[in-house]
């Protein structure tokens, strides 16, 4: 019994120790191949200046940031999570819904950060508006 006990004290140990790693710094070749292919799409000339891969081996994320001040968070699949730009972001980046709904209610304004997750989508205009919608786009909550 006392080795039963010994043995998982260094098994959970060891696995705090493993989700307990730091940042690991990557290359944009690193990233995943969905990743990679996202920014040859839509961030075609912006350089990466840093990558990061986050996390432990149950949830890894990357961060990216390019050239242009562009903060781009992937999922493991390369799937993007989060994108924050000082520019509107890149056209076909926005879902259409969003994009409809933002050009009749806020015409003079962009999109300058957008987040998904599975049950809703958030985009920040650039008067600091934050609309909030759900997997539907229906809108949720607004604020300004």
């Amino acid at each position: 019994m006392k080795r039963f006990i010994s043995f998982l004290f260094v098994l959970l140990l060891g696995v705090g120790a493993a989700s307990a790693a730091p940042d690991r710094v990557i290359t944009r070749e690193q990233l995943p191949a969905m990743a990679q292919q996202f920014l040859h799409d839509y961030f075609p000339s912006a350089e990466v200046t840093a990558a990061h891969e986050d996390g432990d081996i149950v949830q890894r994320e990357y961060d990216v940031m390019l050239d242009d001040g562009t903060h781009i968070e992937f999922a493991a699949d390369g799937r993007w999570l989060e994108i924050e730009s000082r520019e509107a972001l890149p056209r076909g980046i926005v879902p259409p819904s969003i994009v409809t709904y933002t050009a009749k209610h806020y015409p003079s304004l962009t999109i300058h950060r957008i987040e998904r997750s599975r049950r809703e989508w958030e985009v920040s205009l650039s008067s600091g508006v934050e609309i909030r919608f759900n997997r539907r786009f229906s809108v949720i909550s607004i604020d300004d």
